[in-house]
């Protein structure tokens, strides 16, 4: 009698039926296939999130979480107000990391790469994708706001919410574009280790391997 299978742990446990081309080892020559079947279609209103990695002027990491605006290539792309931490950040070291998770896919995609300013064209659009909500904020979300009592900030936030039927895309709005010089897809499973696959850019095409998870 055999003895009973270890379980996975939280969030490393595959929904039954879900592909799982990293588990498999059929992944694609081009990461940016992978990413299109992992992420929704830019119009889908269910944005997933990220953690954004960027670095400060001392050289020591920062991160928060952001929404994924969008796929471009093999990367994503992120808006943000301008004036913004990450913004400054950026703007002097124009670097970054993403990471987009997935637990209960068992799934994970890291992405790290330069950072390139997306045209006005592209940042009217992600804005006009935008919950009502989230154009609120963009316009309303500032520090003078932040250091005001809990009282005061929902007073302020119903008032402009009831003066704005149409909230305008704020001037400091900026979209940012991740290009990757690498891709890692991670899976969990079940019954077996996690896996990654990495992709590292190489020349004009991509080199694949299969790495420990």
């Amino acid at each position: 009698m055999s003895a009973p299978r270890t379980p996975g742990a939280a969030g490393n446990v595959p929904p039954e039926g879900l592909d799982r081309p990293v588990q498999d080892g059929r992944v694609p020559a081009d990461p940016a296939d992978l990413l299109a079947a992992w992420l929704p279609a830019d119009d889908d209103p269910e944005r997933p999130v990220c953690t954004l990695s960027t670095v400060d002027d001392e050289g020591v990491p920062d991160a928060r979480t952001v929404l994924v605006s969008g796929r471009r290539g093999a990367g994503v792309t992120f808006h943000t107000e301008g004036s913004s931490r990450k913004a400054r950040q950026l703007a002097a070291r124009p670097v970054a990391a993403v990471v987009v998770r997935w637990p209960e896919l068992a799934r994970q995609v890291v992405l790290r790469g330069r950072v390139e300013r997306t045209d006005p064209g592209d940042e009217a659009l992600a804005f006009a994708r935008r919950s009502r909500y989230l154009q609120l904020l963009a316009g309303i979300n500032t520090d003078a706001l932040a250091a005001e009592d809990r009282a005061t900030r929902e007073r302020v936030y119903a008032r402009i919410d009831a003066e704005t039927p149409d909230p305008p895309q704020p001037e400091s709005w900026t979209g940012y574009a991740l290009v990757p010089h690498e891709v890692t897809f991670w899976e969990g499973s079940d019954a077996a280790p996690s896996r990654r696959a990495r992709y590292t850019r190489a020349g004009d095409g991509w080199s694949a391997s299969f790495v420990a998870g």
